[in-house]
């Protein structure tokens, strides 16, 4: 492709004449001139970049004003009756930092002004103007250059203008001008206005009547416009997305930024779309002394009646959030995210910049924690709103307040630990009928809680432990004993009353004495290159069997099995169960620790032995019936980590149950990104789980085993809650600046597809563009069946990058993107 030798023109059509064949006149050095330091700063792709040339007085911070003038040339006349001085041949003339070059100089001292023609270039830090003639106010350094070109060295921004006005503060004016940073043998893209100023000090420019052009095509046109020119923040608006989506039909969002202060902002999110009308959202940031928050909200009064029939629907969507943290000394913390929603569909049909991870539902709470020398004690407070109509209403905990910590003092070596908490947990059930979308009514899940499973409850928790730590460089025994106690106050619905008399026991309370011994020993040795180690470890638990079935649960699940469970003293997460434990862990590490300090390897492998059955379960689950709870051993867990260089790494969790000759549960993740260009990216994982223990809302109960009977369809679906999915990601340069992206993530269980994508991506120097299509497995709440929810969706996004003004289309493709392991450290650490 021949090189395009003409700079951007004026808004007249006419072209600047070109200074010098290889740009050597705007400072520009090629790529192969630099330095092995200066090539680090670019992208391999790029050509060159502006470099600014030593020279004396550049770092001078001396106002031209009340600098003197130095001044010299090969040739000097000066006319004494006119008090003219004319000067040829090299001319450098230098205030301060400023400095103005040229072939021939006119300087009217009483004037204080000077008239400069042939090659003038006019310098001052990072900054570099360029045109045929010039007209300088000694006294103040403005000056004005024609038929001029300009550089900022350090935003490598480049341009051109009819005539350059720069002013005494530093100010840059362009007439009929130009703005991009392209290279100069580039014209991808460039703003062309009437009247541009760029402001280096602040940080930003502004210009009016202005074109988006690319490749000299106008794209966009705006009557005004503020725009950043390095990375501070400045008002203005950002590039504008648009596209089209299933839900919402065609969108068109321009975002406006306000930078109101150093302390606080906001930005406000104005988006169009054809099936729904026009979505106001915007947020405010905030810094106060010791804090800092962000309040934001969104409105939609929705065109889109399809949900009109659903429960919960409204009309007019809303959305607000406040999120604040505040240190009120050096020991006290306060934290508030609060955010409330019109209905429960809202993150199903629209998208949010408030709150782009929303799942089942939005948070309500807020806190202050005290840390103090040896202990921490908080009062939380935690409600939910629910974003979902398929799950049962969680527990809000109003309020939740404990301490933990260590006593200061240790008698003979001995440790004092302990831990207290109270918490109230209540909910508000749904009573009645949820109408999906067609009208047709469903009792809602909440009416399949029965008995004391719509309990509320305050509970008290508290576990003081002393143990004896005892430790050397050759090993450590850590014995242990530990008081657990639980105290209850349960209430009831008429409902629940009914089913279960009213003669419950309102009171349920629990006391348990744990005894554990931990110890371990540690062997070393020192090679050549690293240093291996050798880590026996053996874990004694002992928790008397205790009936706790008639305690409903509030916040407690079964953790799943992994080498970490080996050295745990409750397989349950949560204070609603203790679970019953004669078992010993026996487990080996192996790490290999390079000279430089980073872990290579670590290896470990271990189970546990159990000198009893595991009696203490969830709700409705017969410890008889899962193999976990009778089995004499552990499946073998195994956690290996394992970096091959500083490119390579791989990671495994992998349980093997030897009586079943069966993988319990695993996951294995490989991953690629080198260090010296991280743009390349693989990652290749795989994921398991087959003993399965969940919450099913459907029926109200915790079930062991995978099948799920859909409440609408009355389909059995065999291994719905098993796992067995693998994920494969590719990010990797094809040639010169073309990248191929893709993903694919699929559920062999279900035989489906989680997720595919595929697109290519071009990066050059000044721009950016991805094209990506992809399939994925939506959610759309329009009935209580999740099967009949859970559709593919498909999508083609085009997102593009005008490096230092922004990207078109670019949110979509950015929140899938960020899926994608290594992808934000290959942004950052991107051109």
């Amino acid at each position: 492709m021949a090189q395009d030798k003409s700079l951007v023109g004026d808004n007249k059509g006419f072209a600047l004449q070109l200074r010098s064949p290889y740009y050597t006149h705007l400072d520009w050095v090629p790529r192969e001139q630099l330095s092995d330091a200066q090539r680090a700063e670019i992208a391999p792709w790029c050509s060159g970049t502006y470099v600014e040339p030593f020279r004396p007085g550049m770092d001078d911070k001396t106002p031209p004003s009340q600098s003197p003038t130095h001044l010299s040339a090969r040739v000097s006349r000066y006319q004494q009756q006119e008090q003219i001085a004319t000067l040829a041949g090299g001319v450098v003339l230098r205030q301060g930092s400023l400095q103005v070059e040229a072939d021939e100089a006119h300087l009217y001292q009483t004037e204080s002004r000077a008239e400069l023609s042939g090659g003038v270039r006019l310098r001052e830090k990072g900054a570099l103007l360029v045109g045929e003639r010039a007209e300088v106010q000694l006294s103040d350094g403005s000056a004005q250059i024609d038929n001029a070109e300009y550089v900022l060295h350090e935003t490598r921004s480049r341009g051109g203008a009819n005539y350059i006005k720069r002013e005494a503060n530093g100010i840059i004016r362009l007439k009929n001008g130009s703005y991009t940073q392209c290279a100069p043998d580039s014209n991808a893209w460039h703003l062309r206005g009437n009247n541009i100023m760029l402001d280096p000090a602040a940080g930003f420019g502004t210009a009016t009547n202005v074109t988006l052009r690319v490749k000299n095509l106008p794209i966009l046109y705006t009557p005004y416009i503020r725009f950043p020119i390095d990375d501070r923040r400045v008002s203005g608006f950002l590039m504008p997305s648009f596209g089209r989506s299933t839900d919402s039909g065609a969108y068109l969002q321009t975002p406006y930024y306000f930078n109101l202060a150093p302390h606080y902002d906001a930005t406000l999110y104005p988006t169009w779309m054809e099936k729904r009308g026009l979505y106001l959202e915007g947020e405010g940031r905030y810094l106060v002394n010791d804090g800092q928050g962000r309040l934001g909200a969104a409105f939609l009064s929705d065109s889109e009646d399809e949900r009109k029939l659903q429960s919960g629907y409204s009309k007019n969507r809303w959305l607000y959030n406040w999120q604040h943290s505040q240190g009120f000394a050096s020991r006290l913390l306060g934290e508030i995210d609060f955010s409330r929603i019109s209905d429960p569909y809202f993150f199903q049909d629209l998208s949010s910049e408030l709150l782009p991870d929303v799942d089942k539902q939005v948070d309500q709470r807020g806190s202050l924690t005290w840390r103090g020398d040896s202990y921490r004690a908080f009062i939380k407070l935690h409600a939910y709103e629910l974003a979902s109509v398929v799950q049962v209403t969680p527990y809000d905990r109003l309020p939740q307040v404990g301490i933990n910590g260590k006593l200061p003092f240790s008698p003979a070596g001995l440790q004092f630990d302990y831990a207290g908490e109270y918490t109230r947990f209540t909910r508000n059930l749904r009573h009645g009928s949820f109408t999906d979308k067609n009208g047709v009514s469903t009792l809602w899940y909440d009416t399949n809680l029965s008995g004391m499973e719509r309990s509320n409850a305050d509970r008290l928790y508290f576990a003081p432990s002393i143990s004896l730590p005892l430790e050397t460089q050759w090993g450590f025994i850590k014995p242990r004993l530990k008081y657990l106690h639980t105290d209850y106050r349960l209430t009831l619905d008429s409902l629940g009353k009914s089913q279960v008399g009213a003669n419950f026991d309102k009171t349920p309370s629990g006391n348990l004495l744990i005894s554990s011994l931990d110890a371990g020993l540690y062997f070393e040795r020192q090679g050549e290159n690293s240093k291996q180690t050798l880590e026996p470890r053996l874990f004694y638990l002992y928790v008397p069997e205790k009936d706790q079935q008639d305690i409903p649960i509030f916040d407690t699940a079964e953790s799943s099995f992994s080498y970490a469970s080996l050295w745990r003293d409750n397989r349950f997460s949560g204070h609603d169960r203790i679970g019953d434990a004669n078992q010993l862990s026996l487990g080996l590490s192996a790490r290999e620790i390079m000279a430089d300090g980073v872990e290579r390897q670590r290896l470990s492998l271990g189970q546990i032995r159990y000198f009893r059955d595991r009696t203490v379960q969830m709700p409705n689950i017969n410890y008889k019936n899962r193999s976990m709870s009778t089995n004499r051993e552990s499946p073998y867990a195994l956690a290996w980590q394992y970096r091959m260089n500083r490119d390579w790494r791989v990671s495994s969790d992998f349980n093997w149950d030897a009586k079943a000759h069966r993988t319990h549960s695993g996951r294995v993740m490989f991953h690629y990104q080198p260090e010296d260009d991280p743009r390349k990216i693989i990652n290749l994982g795989y994921r398991y789980r087959n003993d399965t223990l969940v919450y099913n809302s459907t029926t109200g109960n915790w079930q062991s085993g995978g099948d799920y009977l859909d409440p609408v369809t009355g389909k059995l679906i065999h291994d719905y809650y098993k796992i067995s999915q693998h994920d494969l990601s590719v990010i990797w340069p094809l040639f010169n600046q073309w990248s191929l992206l893709g993903r694919w993530q699929h559920d062999y269980n279900r035989s489906r597809n989680l997720e595919r994508l595929f697109g290519v991506e071009y990066d050059s120097c000044c721009w950016k563009a991805r094209l990506v299509a992809r399939e994925w497995l939506d959610d759309d709440q329009y009935s209580l069946s999740p099967v009949l929810n859970e559709k593919p969706d498909r999508g083609v996004f085009l997102q593009v990058v005008f490096k230092g003004l922004g990207g078109i289309a670019g949110n979509k493709v950015e929140s899938f993107m960020n899926g994608i392991e290594g992808y934000q450290q290959r942004e950052k650490r991107g051109f």
